[in-house]
């Protein structure tokens, strides 16, 4: 065995305990590695010229390594015409990848068609041969090439095949960063979607509430994502975070089953409106989820029920169906420049994009102080510009109609908080008051540990609704 790879157990334990490699932060990678960041629009553009950038998070997890990870790359030399010059971009990425490491991650590349010892060292580690379809004047037949790669770490090696696929679907640096970090936190918890609640659900279907494609990705890069419904049961132990998107009414044994999951440490990712889009033919929002607005506020965090337009950076955004470029305000385009850069979620971020998104207030008179592991830390993750205005009770959305209401009067404008996290020792909802009936006779008055909750200010964050505008971005010259 060659030891000299061996991690040491020291700088692991540290590199584990601390808030980089929490389950939080592998939901919040996905806000990096997705389509919901503006940056995979800029990397379409940016491939025709072969220029390629590793977003910001990318760049400080790998740089934290407590230990080298290397890359062994398995290429065959003789490629066919029809693959040469995306198998160079995605050689490309993979070594703008490892040079991102700053040394922490080393690049081998082996060519196993003409070296015995790389053979079988790919059939060791499992890389699979592509075959491709060459066609000729003459005659087309199917040639069979290496191209794909082993990430070790320690004694761990964890294959990644089709390179040339995910690179075409700009998946390349999600799949190769959640396997290394799977490797460098294999006993991670659970994480859990709420489930029994409101019109977001797991269904494969094309819908703007489907959250199906957010699933798959959880599910391959970070583990199955469990179902939990708390009405019916308490939240298991296992599971570290829980993922609510747009809740309906919140039964009171609800609410407390979600209190003590703060209280024993647990983390909260809300990704909700204040207000529910109803996209029949009216095309309007309306204020919902209070419950989850009255639940929140015993936290310290307010939900605003309204919806936020940004008139600028927003631009244009373009309708495929109707052939044509047109202003819409509600799908918020939050630059660099509102992003947090202390929050490694969103560092080094082009852009991010929320579309039909309220407004977030923290209340300082709720939020409890402390100092050392039990002192609050409110981090804004995204905000508006402060051209920005907002609508309540009623916000109509039609397309057709932003030209009118981009030039009428604005009477509410500023910066708003788009994106929040606040992370501390909360206090229980229901340390003075007593918690409903078929509540257990002892709970949790006083939390155990650090919790963290991270609210997003809308529910299409997650949904299938970015894939739909991703297509869209696409279908039109932007």
């Amino acid at each position: 065995m060659d030891t000299t790879r061996l991690p040491n157990i020291a700088n692991i334990r540290q590199f584990l305990a601390s808030t980089r490699a929490t389950t939080l932060l592998y939901v919040l990678l996905f806000f990096a590695f997705s389509w919901l960041s503006y940056g995979a629009y800029v990397r379409v553009d940016l491939s025709t010229t072969g220029a390629m950038r590793i977003t910001g998070t990318t760049k400080t997890l790998l740089r934290g390594l407590p230990e080298k990870a290397v890359i062994e790359l398995f290429v065959s030399n003789d490629l066919p015409d029809e693959a040469v010059l995306v198998a160079r971009k995605a050689r490309d990425f993979i070594q703008e990848y490892v040079n991102s490491s700053r040394g922490r991650v080393k690049l081998i590349i082996l060519d196993p068609d003409h070296d015995k010892a790389a053979a079988a060292r790919a059939n060791d580690l499992h890389i699979q041969q592509l075959d491709l379809r060459v066609g000729g004047s003459k005659k087309a037949q199917a040639q069979s090439i290496y191209f794909g790669l082993a990430i070790s770490y320690g004694t761990k090696s964890e294959a990644v095949n089709n390179l040339i696929g995910l690179y075409e679907q700009h998946d390349l640096e999600n799949q190769l960063t959640a396997k290394l970090f799977r490797m460098v936190k294999p006993n991670e918890r659970k994480i859990a979607i709420m489930s029994g609640h409101g019109p977001f659900n797991q269904k494969k279907e094309r819908s703007p509430t489907s959250l199906s494609l957010f699933a798959d990705r959880m599910n391959a890069g970070y583990g199955d994502l469990l179902e939990v419904n708390p009405a019916t049961a308490d939240i298991p132990v296992e599971v570290s975070t829980l993922i609510i998107v747009q809740p309906g009414k919140l039964e009171p044994i609800e609410r407390f089953r979600l209190d003590q999951f703060v209280m024993r440490g647990g983390n909260l990712i809300i990704a909700s409106s204040g207000m529910d889009v109803n996209f029949s033919q009216q095309f309007m929002a309306s204020p919902g989820a209070p419950d989850l607005g009255e639940f929140l506020k015993g936290y310290g965090i307010e939900l605003a029920a309204d919806m936020i337009n940004e008139g600028k950076p927003n631009y244009y955004v373009p309708f495929a169906q109707q052939g044509f470029k047109a202003p819409y305000p509600p799908w918020v385009v939050v630059q660099k420049e509102n992003l947090s850069q202390e929050n490694l979620a969103s560092r080094g971020n082009s852009a991010l994009i929320l579309p039909y998104t309220s407004s977030i207030k923290t209340n300082p008179g709720v939020l409890p102080t402390g100092e050392g592991s039990g002192k609050f830390k409110v981090d804004v993750l995204a905000k508006s510009t402060g051209e920005a205005w907002s609508q309540t009770n009623f916000a109509f959305l039609d397309p057709n109609k932003m030209q009118e209401m981009m030039a009428a009067p604005k009477q509410t404008t500023g910066t708003y908080n788009l994106a929040v996290m606040v992370q501390g020792k909360f206090v229980s909802q229901y340390a003075n008051v007593a918690p409903p009936k078929d509540a257990p006779k002892t709970w949790l008055k006083a939390a155990e540990k650090d919790s963290r909750i991270l609210v997003i200010g809308t529910p299409y964050a997650l949904s299938n609704m970015m894939f739909i505008l991703s297509e869209m971005l696409g279908a039109i010259d932007m």
